[in-house]
This record gives structure tokens, sequence and C-alpha cells, in this order.
């Protein structure tokens, strides 16, 4: 026999069965993911204190929680400002930043998403950052100072960030751009520079040529005077040798000397024909007509 069900056990199931229905159709528990953090609201009240990862549970038509995501956004912007000497500048600025997890309550009563408060907040406040920083420095110190003018223009954006309770992990900066004018005629001035720099190369090289010349020169005249003054010493030399040598000659020359190397140079015939008064051959002043 089947046991007998009274009305009140059937109700008491019913209530159980409803209660269980209910509970999954409102479902209050929730379940909140690593990388976000929940803000909780009580019939539309935020709650000061975020709800970290993990399951929660929410009093069914009273609280609701909404998902704040912690994890680093990106925002992108093109910017145009003016250099310190009035020249047109274009640059894109990446913002990379995050949410305190702490203040999540505050960004999703004043914000509720990202794309607002990069409209509202991020995109002015680069804008401005830029600009200011830009309006320092001329077009070309943009170029050759760029470390300083990137970490100028991050720490403004970390400071305008600052009061929204927003972390800034990096501000990437592309390269400046300038107008075609501008980067023709700095083209133009390069080009002028390397060719100033190409022709005051030349002018050393050719000074050096020169200044290698007149060495060269200046040693083949010294050289010539040395070999001349040798020269003209070695003549002086030579010729005071042959005039003491002379001397000396003419010193030892007696008469009789001559005479005697007449003799020894004479082959012994006599002239055939004498005048008178004539001298003979190395006999001195005797005559034909008085010797015998």
């Amino acid at each position: 026999m089947w046991p007998t069900i009274s009305p009140r056990m059937i109700l008491t199931t019913g209530i159980v069965l409803l209660l269980i229905v209910f509970f999954l159709l409102v479902n209050p528990f929730w379940q909140v993911n690593s990388g976000y953090v929940g803000v909780i609201s009580n019939f539309g009240s935020l709650q000061p204190v975020a709800l970290n990862p993990g399951l929660h549970f929410a009093i069914p038509f009273y609280q609701q929680i909404m998902l704040v995501s912690v994890q680093p956004q990106t925002t992108q912007s093109d910017e145009t400002a003016s250099t310190h000497d009035l020249q047109v500048v274009n640059t894109s600025i990446a913002v990379t930043f995050h949410v305190d997890p702490e203040e999540a309550p505050f960004f999703y009563q004043n914000f509720r998403d990202f794309e607002t408060l990069g409209t509202r907040i991020i995109s002015p406040a680069v804008s401005n950052d830029v600009k200011e920083v830009t309006a320092n420095y001329n077009a070309e110190e943009l170029v050759t100072k760029r470390d300083i003018v990137d970490a100028q223009i991050k720490g403004l954006i970390v400071s305008s960030l600052a009061p929204y309770h927003l972390t800034v992990e990096a501000v990437n900066v592309a390269n400046f751009a300038f107008s075609d004018a501008y980067t023709q005629a700095i083209e133009a001035k390069q080009v002028a520079q390397q060719q100033a720099l190409q022709a005051q190369y030349t002018l050393q090289q050719t000074q050096i040529s020169a200044q290698q010349q007149v060495v060269v020169a200046r040693a083949q005249a010294d050289a010539a005077v040395a070999t001349a003054t040798g020269s003209a010493q070695a003549t002086i030399l030579q010729a005071q040798a042959d005039a003491r040598a002379n001397n000396l000659v003419n010193a030892s020359l007696t008469p009789s000397i001559l005479q005697l190397k007449a003799i020894s140079k004479w082959s012994g015939t006599m002239p055939q024909f004498l005048s008178a008064g004539t001298a003979l051959p190395f006999i001195g002043n005797a005559t034909l007509g008085n010797g015998k």
C-alpha cells in the first residue's frame, strides 16, 4: 500500500521546491575572477570596500555586485603641439595604466568604464601635458634631447592621473613628426653641414699636403746647401793643399836641381845649329866661341 501523504507534507515539499527554484533563478552567489575586483551596491548605494577575487554572497534584490578590471589598460591618442620656435609637431602617446584595487568603488562611481575614463580624463590630461613640455623645446631639441623630453612627459602624466587613483605603468612617446616644409629644411641643413664638413676636411688635407711639401722643400734646400757648402769647403781645402804643395815645390826647385832634372830627361843629342851667344844646354852661359 502507498503511504498516506498529508496535506502538510505536500505544502512543505512545495515550499522547498519553490525555494530551490527561487535560488536557482536569482542566484545570490557571485564569483569574482582573478584580475577583477567586485563593487557591491545596496539598492544603488555603492559600498566603499572592494571585494577580492573569490565567491561572494549578495542578498537578492537588495545587493548587486559589479566587476571592475584591475588589469593593465592602454589608451592611445594622437597629439599636435607647438615647439618653442613655433614649429608644429605631431606625435602619438600610449599610456598603460591600471585601477588600484582598493579604489575600484571610486572608479565605478565616477566613470563606470574605461572608455569614459579615457575620454573625460586621460586624453585631455595627455594633450595638456604634451603641449606643456614641447613648448619648452625647439624642434631640433625634441630630437636631440629625446630621453629628457620623454621623461618629462611621463612625469607630468603620472602627476595628472594621480588624483584619479590610477597607477601609470608606462608612457610611450612615438617619434616626433614635423611639417613637410620643416623636414625639408632640416634635410637641406644637414646636407649643407655635410658639405661644409667635407670642404673643411678637403681644406685640411690640402693644408697638410702643402705643409708636407714645404717640409720636403726645406729638407731638399737644406740638403742642397749642405752639399754646396761641403763642395765649396772641399774645393777650398783642395786649393789650399795645392797652394801649399806648389809653395813647397817652388821652394825646393833650385837651379842645380832644375838642371839635374833636365839632364835626367835629356836624350844626349846636341842641337845642330846654335846662334852666337846662345847658351849650351845644361852647361850654363858658355858660348860656342869661348868653350872647348
